[in-house]
């Protein structure tokens, strides 16, 4: 059955994966699916639990003892959790799309990546005793920062879903890179890019895209995106129904679908709105004067710092945005332009010698904006280590201006 589901997960997605396929697959009956199995759910569940199992063995990454010789090995143990994973990139994909829909899923991919949260932690203490590596966030929390942006990291490449990151594999230097930069600080070595000639005099002036229109066009629409809104605040977007949505807005059938043809196309309407607010937000960062790259630490937290109702669209955005296809390319689109603008920054002050050489600017600026992506998704939904917000956008606006500005 475990190799029947990986199978059919290579060519089909979690969702619309059924226990009839499975069966079918791997040849066997009804009755002996469900003496093992209640749902195909369990048996994700199992495998995963048969992959953590697989993951700690005495010869898998991460299992040196603490100090020089795990982080000299840094790079070795990272290509070999990407190996690893890439073996089973089927079922990993399938983990991270359902685990914020699915409790037992989510229960069984935490118990993995807790081990390797717990390892990377362990290093940070160990540095930080020995004096090399400076003081700050907790352990716990950037190293669940660092883990949470492997696994994006992972997925995004698996799935093809940015172009800065052809493969799983083509983002282990930047991964590497951005975990020396939150372990490590101003206290790793680093050179400083070589200003070029023709480098822009102003380090600040970071060209962007232009935004796009992305509103309701009418009083009518905007009564039902509130109304859409406000019931966030109360139910996920899994919970919500159209029923909900018109008894809210006090409107009937036929008026939601002259607008919308589903409350996923209400919910899209109501995200692109958000998504234009986070994007141009972050334009306006990477605009800024960054002759003194270490403002940039609090411009992190105004950007991150939403209102409540904000909070709701953004908290079923980012968890929903791989199960649900027109959200989804929204979503891509939002953090492309944002990726787009980092990028651009990074060349430019790279090009001005204020940055510091490192990996590809588009596959680093990648990995740093997934690795923020994730990190905010997590706290948005109270995960471990992630859970107070405020300490979260300290740490990504520390890790923006340590992994590019090496300060």
């Amino acid at each position: 059955m475990f190799e029947a589901t990986e199978q059919l997960l290579q060519e089909t997605s979690m969702q619309d994966l059924t226990v009839a396929q499975i069966i079918k697959r791997a040849g066997l009956s009804r009755a002996n699916f469900y003496h093992y199995f209640a749902s195909k759910y369990d048996v994700l569940v199992a495998m995963i639990a048969r992959l953590f199992d697989d993951a700690y063995s005495e010869s898998v990454p991460w299992q040196a003892p603490p100090g020089k010789t795990r982080a000299k090995s840094m790079d070795a143990s990272m290509r070999g959790t990407i190996d690893m994973w890439s073996a089973h990139g089927a079922v990993i994909c399938a983990a991270v799309e359902q685990m914020h829909s699915v409790p037992a899923v989510a229960a069984a991919w935490k118990v993995m990546l807790e081990q390797f949260v717990g390892a990377v932690a362990e290093q940070i203490i160990h540095e930080r005793a020995n004096g090399a590596a400076p003081d700050g966030a907790s352990p716990e929390m950037i190293a669940t920062m660092l883990v949470g942006g492997v696994e994006r990291t992972f997925y995004v490449g698996s799935k093809g879903l940015d172009e800065r990151l052809p493969s799983a594999e083509s983002a282990v230097d930047s991964i590497v890179a951005l975990t020396f930069a939150a372990i490590y600080g101003n206290q790793r070595p680093v050179t400083r890019a070589k200003r070029k000639k023709s480098a822009a005099k102003n380090a600040g002036a970071v060209a962007v895209p232009v935004a796009g229109e992305a509103t309701a066009s009418t009083d009518t629409a905007a009564t039902i995106l509130k109304a859409v809104n406000d019931l966030l605040q109360e139910e996920t977007l899994d919970e919500l129904s159209v029923a909900h949505i018109l008894e809210r807005a006090d409107a009937s059938r036929g008026t939601f679908y002259f607008y919308f043809g589903s409350k996923d196309d209400a919910f899209v309407a109501l995200f692109k709105e958000f998504a234009e607010r986070i994007a141009s937000g972050f334009e306006m960062l990477v605009q800024m004067d960054r002759s003194d790259p270490t403002g940039i630490r609090e411009l992190v937290a105004d950007w991150l710092d939403l209102d409540e109702p904000t909070l709701a669209v953004a908290r079923n955005a980012v968890h929903e945005w791989p199960r649900r296809p027109e959200l989804g390319r929204l979503y891509l689109d939002t953090v492309s332009r944002m990726t787009t603008a980092l990028q651009a920054m990074i060349e430019t002050d790279r090009a001005a010698g204020i940055a510091v050489d490192g990996p590809p600017a588009a596959e680093f600026a990648a990995v740093i904006m997934w690795t923020i992506e994730r990190t905010v998704a997590g706290s948005m939904a109270g995960e471990e280590h992630l859970d107070d917000i405020g300490s979260v956008t300290k740490l990504l606006g520390e890790l923006l201006v340590s992994a590019i500005y090496g300060l």
